[in-house]
């Protein structure tokens, strides 16, 4: 293939570039509309959930199952499913629905296709240094993900929360997580058969030669339904070209599992299009909860204020952060700690590809199965650990490119902070914190390159490597530290954190799964202990 035609096929189609990312959910509005003079008084409810991510929805469900009135407030849009499957748009012609009021769809590499602000369900948060997607959406990153499912790796676990019963989180929990959000292996027969997971055995091949270890890992796919998709007996989701904007069919997405087991309680009511902008601790024990609510053109109709008696905080790790410390400049949340906002990361994210290598297939799945894993055991005698993911790069023709979505082990942590100038919050990293995720994926391809041929995907990143921009934003209200044990933040022990702001900046894999069986583990408590 020659150079330009690859640079062509991507400057027209770069919306088909699919990350096997969990994308985070949060609740920044990169502006703020002007505001309505009236304020609505919209009520007490019991107990109120911030997002509805993996820890929102875990959230959900386990109180409303056990009797107890919920009261969800999402910042995105609801999207149910339509059964002429167009709910959501395609990524190679990305439309309005892609992005979040944004004129451009957001994507890893920019997309030269002019789009209408809408509510969309992928958000590009812009700090300095980096750049932050997060699912705007029922389902948070659920909707917007590669839908990898990995267990943390218990070494690792261990070492971030060595307090807590490892022998109970992988017999109980994560187990428990992986069977709510339907995960599953896709068919080893299948794999190897399918013309649309040639990529993946392309990149496999290679890694062989250069003495790399690939591995399968899981998927909240539907593969039976791949299957179908493969021989043209349903709709093609997967195998047509969708997944950072939503799958039309065959993902098992929260709105799908986790929260439509909550809603068929009766016990959960759901408000979308809620921001919430603040909250204060009142007198009475109580907390007041000021919510902007969003109209589709980015304005906000009504501004509202909720009670409620506890409140479970899931607006994941930028959106948590971020309402705990505007609500502490505004004097409304006065007793919080100094770890608000700290050890934050990027999970050590990078993307990075090879161009000019070997044929990677013209009809590309958008899901991911498997990876190379230079983390565990024998790396060759690396000093990094790096588990890079095979991703697709489905623009329908042969690109002869690899690509890979890494997740590094960089120690390097940042931290949100309130700006008194701006009044914003804003973070504290610096490109240059990403010098050992660069490092250790210059030396993967540096491995590859040696045995295999090709170039480092300049055509794709600056300089070959994707280091400002992440996917997997964690900490910034860590267990334990900013919170008890079981996620109770110090200082206003009716505010519930289950979110990825708990974890302190590394899962060492994707981690949907860890914060999914971490809420799991903490709400058994937080039921038993606080509700009787």
């Amino acid at each position: 293939m020659q150079r330009r035609q690859l640079i062509k096929a991507m400057g027209l189609s770069l919306g088909a570039i699919s990350t096997s990312a969990t994308v985070s959910g949060c609740q920044t509005l990169a502006k703020q509309p002007k505001l309505p003079s009236k304020v609505i008084q919209a009520g007490h409810f019991p107990n109120i959930i911030v997002g509805s991510g993996y820890g929102g929805a875990v959230s959900a469900l386990r109180l409303s199952e056990k009797g107890h009135k919920v009261l969800i407030l999402e910042m995105g849009m609801r999207w149910d499913r339509s059964p002429k499957h167009d709910t959501f748009c395609k990524m190679i012609n990305a439309d309005k629905r892609s992005s979040w009021f944004s004129n451009m769809p957001n994507a890893p590499i920019p997309i030269p296709i002019p789009i209408r602000k809408y509510p969309g369900v992928l958000d590009l948060i812009e700090y300095d240094d980096m750049k932050v997607f997060a699912g705007r959406a029922y389902g948070g990153g659920s909707i917007v993900n590669g839908a990898i499912a990995i267990q943390p790796r218990r070494s690792h676990f261990e070492a971030v929360f060595p307090w807590i019963d490892a022998d109970e989180m992988y017999e109980t929990y994560f187990p428990k997580a992986m069977k709510e959000l339907k995960v599953s292996q896709i068919p080893e027969s299948f794999f190897n058969e399918s013309e649309h997971y040639e990529f993946t055995r392309s990149a496999e091949r290679q890694a062989s030669r250069a003495g790399m270890k690939t591995e399968f890992f899981g998927n909240s796919y539907d593969f039976d339904y791949m299957q179908k998709e493969a021989r043209g007996a349903v709709y093609k989701s997967a195998l047509g070209g969708e997944v950072i904007y939503g799958n039309n069919a065959g993902k098992f997405s929260l709105d799908l599992t986790y929260l439509k087991n909550a809603e068929a309680t009766g016990n959960v009511t759901v408000k979308t299009l809620h921001k919430v902008n603040t909250i204060q601790a009142l007198d009475n024990d109580q907390l007041r909860l000021e919510v902007h609510v969003i109209n589709k053109t980015g304005g906000v109709d009504e501004v509202e204020h909720y009670t409620c008696d506890k409140l479970f905080l899931n607006a994941g790790s930028t959106g948590t952060s971020e309402l705990l410390l505007k609500s502490q400049a505004e004097g409304k949340l006065n007793n919080l700690n100094e770890h608000i906002g700290k050890h934050w990361g990027p999970n050590g994210n990078i993307m990075t590809g090879r161009n000019f290598v070997h044929a990677a297939g013209t009809t590309q799945s958008t899901i991911p199965v498997k990876g190379i894993n230079m983390w565990d055991g024998d790396r060759g005698g690396s000093k990094y650990k790096i588990f890079a993911e095979l991703a697709p790069l489905p623009l329908g023709l042969e690109t002869w490119t690899t690509l890979y979505l890494a997740i590094t082990d960089n120690p390097e942590r940042g931290n949100y902070y309130y700006d008194k100038a701006s009044k914003t919050v804003k973070l504290n990293w610096k490109r240059a914190q990403n010098e050992y995720s660069v490092n250790a994926a210059k030396e993967l391809i540096e491995k590859l390159a040696k045995v295999n041929g090709g170039s480092t995907s300049s055509l794709l990143f600056t300089k070959g490597f994707g280091d400002n921009f992440c996917y997997h934003p964690l900490g910034g209200c860590v267990l334990g530290k900013a919170t008890d044990e079981v996620g109770r933040i110090k200082g206003h022990e009716n505010i519930y954190v289950q979110d990825g702001a708990l974890i302190p900046g590394s899962a060492g894999v994707n981690p949907y799964v860890f914060i999914t069986g971490l809420a799991e583990r903490n709400m058994a408590a937080i039921l038993r202990e606080d509700f009787g």
